[in-house]
């Protein structure tokens, strides 16, 4: 019996294509692909493991418009069941919301038959559990205890039944762990040591990838156990008494220990003593906040501030020294006398001014030529930079009339407010200062 023609041209209209490794099913530009048990395989980044984002493209394999007809396969039953038909003719098709499963296209251009097969893998990540246990958090450094679920990605044989994941098991998820932009560590559940201080609950993000290049990214909280010790002082530096405030600029603390040393000469003297051995160098602690401490002896002071934060697992301390070769300098006693004054009434040098600094007391005696007492004048407990810097010791008066221009002799006697290194016995600095002056009348 002769074959009917008719026949025969049904068959050559309908010409089966080969079903793997084809370009005819593609996906969105970025998806992973690969061949997973012969099969054409791609991998879609998911937010969870509910959400399908599959996207599949088939195009005419002929690139003439024509019919096409997807099919998804059942692993249950082994069957493949309609899932959408598109009757106009066109170039390409597209299928979106796609989950997990093997899908078919049929492609009809009127002239022959191409069918192709692909799978969809929706790949998800889900950080399940991630805590900073309070038992593993210290002064030193706390651990971040972290787990996570992932899609397992199988792709099942269409003829065996039999399924296969698609992850490689040598391939580890990348875990990484950011403090802001900054990189701090490598591993899921890692132990930090790099500790900031903040008053704040301070952030730390995990980004944790899979081979497919998915991500997900959650951020943890660490409520920090470790206080920063910060100051600032002002003046640093001017006579005795010379009254300093200290600003505490410290962070996450519970409470303060200001730690104010003796002078810088007083120590060395006292290392010299003991050939350099063990000093008692603390004058006094204060815990005030933000204390202010008023100067009395001049010398060159160092102040330590300690912090203290307070936790369950037991307390945290941080230490901050003024920087090395600083100091608070409290000016060493002076006392400066002009050699010439005019109290002549013009508003101008009318009185005898002497310049003192960080002194404790003043006994002013002016004689005449002749060796007479003719003025005296004295201070003692000096405190006050605003009165002290000046003294008006005398008007140029003697018993209330005016004193005859000429040369006059002064005698002072001072204490000062630093320790006498000449003798060094530990006491305050004790001088007589000695000149002449010159009194005048004319007026310019």
């Amino acid at each position: 019996m002769s074959a009917n023609p008719k026949n025969i041209g049904l068959l050559l209209l309908f010409v089966l294509a080969a079903l793997a490794g084809t370009a005819q099913i593609t996906a969105p530009s970025g998806t992973q692909f690969k061949v997973v048990n012969q099969y054409d395989s791609y991998i879609f980044c998911a937010s969870n493991e509910t959400e399908a984002v599959g996207v599949l493209t088939a195009t005419s394999h002929s690139g003439e418009p024509a019919r096409f007809v997807w099919e998804r396969y059942d692993p249950n039953t082994q069957v493949f069941s309609p899932f959408q038909a598109l009757t106009d003719s066109t170039l390409a098709s597209t299928i979106r919301n796609l989950e997990d499963g093997g899908y078919r296209v049929t492609i009809n251009d009127g002239h022959t038959v191409a069918v192709y097969f692909a799978w969809v893998l929706n790949n998800w990540i889900e950080v399940v559990y991630a805590e900073i246990p309070d038992t593993l958090s210290n002064c030193e450094s706390f651990r971040i205890l972290a787990e996570y679920e992932a899609a397992l990605l199988m792709v099942h044989d269409t003829v065996t039944g039999t399924q296969v994941s698609a992850r490689n098991s040598n391939s580890a998820f990348r875990s990484r762990w950011y403090q802001g932009s900054d990189l701090v560590a490598s591993s899921l559940s890692p132990t930090i040591y790099d500790l900031i201080a903040s008053n704040e609950p301070v952030p730390y993000r995990l980004e944790l990838t899979d081979e497919f290049e998915c991500t997900e990214s959650i951020s943890i909280d660490y409520d920090s156990k470790i206080p920063k010790s910060d100051f600032i002082y002002d003046p640093s530096e001017g006579e005795a008494v010379l009254e300093v405030s200290f600003t505490n600029n410290s962070i996450n603390y519970d409470s303060t220990y200001w730690f104010f040393y003796k002078d810088a000469y007083r120590l060395s003297k006292a290392a010299e003593a003991t050939n350099g051995g063990v000093v008692d160098s603390i004058e006094f602690i204060l815990t005030d906040d933000m204390p202010v401490h008023r100067y009395e002896i001049s010398g060159e002071y160092q102040v330590k501030l300690v912090t203290v934060k307070m936790n369950d697992t037991g307390n945290c301390y941080d230490t901050l020294y003024m920087v090395p070769g600083t100091f608070i300098k409290v000016d060493t006693s002076l006392i400066e006398v002009p050699n010439v004054f005019t109290p002549n009434g013009d508003g101008v040098n009318d009185a005898l001014l002497i310049k003192s600094q960080s002194l404790r007391s003043m006994n002013v005696k002016i004689y005449n030529r002749w060796g007479g007492l003719v003025h005296s004048w004295k201070y003692s407990n000096i405190t006050s930079k605003d009165y002290t810097y000046e003294h008006a010791v005398w008007d140029g008066r003697i018993g209330g009339r005016m004193a005859a221009p000429g040369v006059y002799f002064y005698t002072i006697t001072y204490e000062g407010r630093d320790y006498d290194r000449d003798k060094d016995n530990g006491r305050f600095k004790r001088r007589t200062e000695q000149g002449f002056i010159h009194l005048f009348r004319e007026k310019n």
